[in-house]
Parts: C-alpha cells; sequence; structure tokens
C-alpha cells in the first residue's frame, strides 16, 4: 500500500467517525424538550456533552523484512467515547420569570454562593414590591 492510500484511508475513518459522531449529537442533546406542568410551568433540561475521539496506526515488520521490502505490514485503529450528563434545569414560570436548577456536584462554596444570591433576589423583589405600595 503506498503512502497517499495509507494516509486517504486513514482520513477517511477519521470523517466516517466524526459524521456518526454528528448524528448523535445535536442541539436537542444539549438543550432537551420542554415539560409543561400543571400551572404552566416550563422545565427544560439541560446537558453536557463530551466526547473523546483517538486514531493511530503504524507499519510493522521485524529489523530483517524491513532491510529487503519496500513497504510493511500497516496497522491503525481508532476508538471513541461520548458521555451526556445532566447539568440542570430551566424553570420558566407562568409569570415570565426564569430560574436555573444546578443538579452538578456542587462545591459548599458554590451552593452557599447559590443561596445568597437567591436570598438577595428575594429581599430585591420584597424591596420592588414596598416601593411600588
Amino acid at each position: 500500500m503506498k503512502d497517499f492510500e495509507k494516509s486517504t484511508a486513514v482520513k477517511e475513518l477519521i470523517e466516517n467517525s466524526i459524521d456518526k459522531i454528528r448524528t448523535i449529537v445535536n442541539s436537542n442533546t444539549i438543550v432537551g424538550e420542554a415539560v409543561s406542568t400543571g400551572d404552566g410551568t416550563q422545565i427544560i433540561p439541560i446537558s453536557k456533552v463530551s466526547v473523546g475521539f483517538v486514531v493511530g496506526g503504524g507499519e510493522y515488520a521485524d529489523l530483517s523484512a524491513r532491510r529487503v521490502a519496500n513497504h510493511f505490514p500497516m496497522s491503525g485503529g481508532s476508538s471513541g467515547g461520548m458521555s451526556v450528563s445532566p447539568v440542570g434545569f430551566l424553570v420558566v414560570k407562568v409569570d415570565g420569570s426564569v430560574d436555573f436548577v444546578n443538579v452538578e456536584n456542587k462545591t459548599l462554596y458554590q451552593t452557599f454562593l447559590n443561596m445568597f444570591n437567591s436570598l438577595l433576589a428575594k429581599l430585591d423583589k420584597a424591596d420592588e414590591n414596598d416601593q411600588k405600595k
């Protein structure tokens, strides 16, 4: 097999694998379809997609065969993996407000910041209601 044919074969292998991955991963994989609750609230799942891909190959022969031949036996392979994991949910309430519910592993620091931000938002909303009166 000539060098050009080898590189073309590897290129086709990579392109075919990437095309197959594209058919699996689309925007619906990351942002799921909305689910409506009885009160009109919509819940939209959000996911994280991770893809890994590796291709390798080489020519193999013992030293005596390399001295006499112009080409050597070639081997090659490819592998890929994909992971889809939930990140959270967008909650769209009837009044138009949107919340994000994070379901990923959180540290204590992140949990505290989220609680603090929620508290500030509630205080801000209460202050706006008081000013309207």
